[in-house]
């Protein structure tokens, strides 16, 4: 069958920005774009008014263990629930900002140390993409890893002078994907690459080489 899923040959010329500008800067940076876009009829879109947020470009990892068939997630706070009165305490894959010239499998190994008190190995990468492109600039590069969980798991850590307050929880493949599908994990990523993991669970037992 005719591939259909071809994605639109765009470059920054389709787009004229007409005006940028720092509306809010914080932890992150809140701009205001004024622009127009080529239409798919090749004209020119009406001008229009776009906010975006942007803290850094992140990396998320997922540790696994081949011998218990078993995963590292962590679980900390997260502002994100109180637009909605929701208390969030997440749980998620180990995440951490790529800092300028870092690559982000050393961006992984170090915060799987700092996050889970874990030391991984053949990093994999599952993809590189935009969590929420409506108007967050984000761009996550996720990647699953083999680690020895063994003692890992139960302890709370994170660098102090960051505010980190970070459980360690290792549980079961299956009970991670199951906890996807009942609400216990939110966070839409963790989600993904819980069920790329359960896909890929020959390849990650090294059955499959990477």
């Amino acid at each position: 069958m005719e591939s259909h899923l071809v994605p639109s040959p765009r470059t920054l010329a389709d787009i004229d920005i007409l005006e940028r500008r720092t509306i809010g800067q914080g932890w992150g940076k809140l701009e205001r774009f004024k622009l127009r876009h080529r239409r798919y009829d090749g004209a020119w879109s009406a001008p229009i008014e776009r906010d975006l947020y942007t803290i850094a470009e992140v990396m998320v990892v997922i540790p696994y263990d081949p011998a218990l068939d078993a995963i590292l997630l962590v679980e900390q706070f997260r502002t994100c629930g109180l637009h909605w009165g929701e208390a969030t305490w997440l749980v998620e894959g180990i995440a951490g900002i790529v800092e300028p010239g870092e690559d982000p499998r050393e961006t992984a190994r170090r915060e799987a140390v700092e996050e889970g008190n874990c030391e991984i190995r053949d990093i994999m990468p599952i993809m590189t993409g935009y969590s929420s492109p409506g108007g967050y600039g984000e761009r996550a590069h996720l990647f699953a890893a083999r680690a020895d969980l063994s003692g890992a798991g139960g302890g709370v850590h994170g660098l102090a002078d960051e505010g980190e307050d970070i459980r360690a929880l290792v549980v079961s493949l299956d009970e991670a994907y199951a906890a996807g599908q009942d609400g216990r994990i939110q966070d839409l990523k963790t989600v993904l690459m819980v069920q790329w993991l359960v896909l890929n669970r020959a390849r990650l037992q090294g059955q499959d080489q990477p």
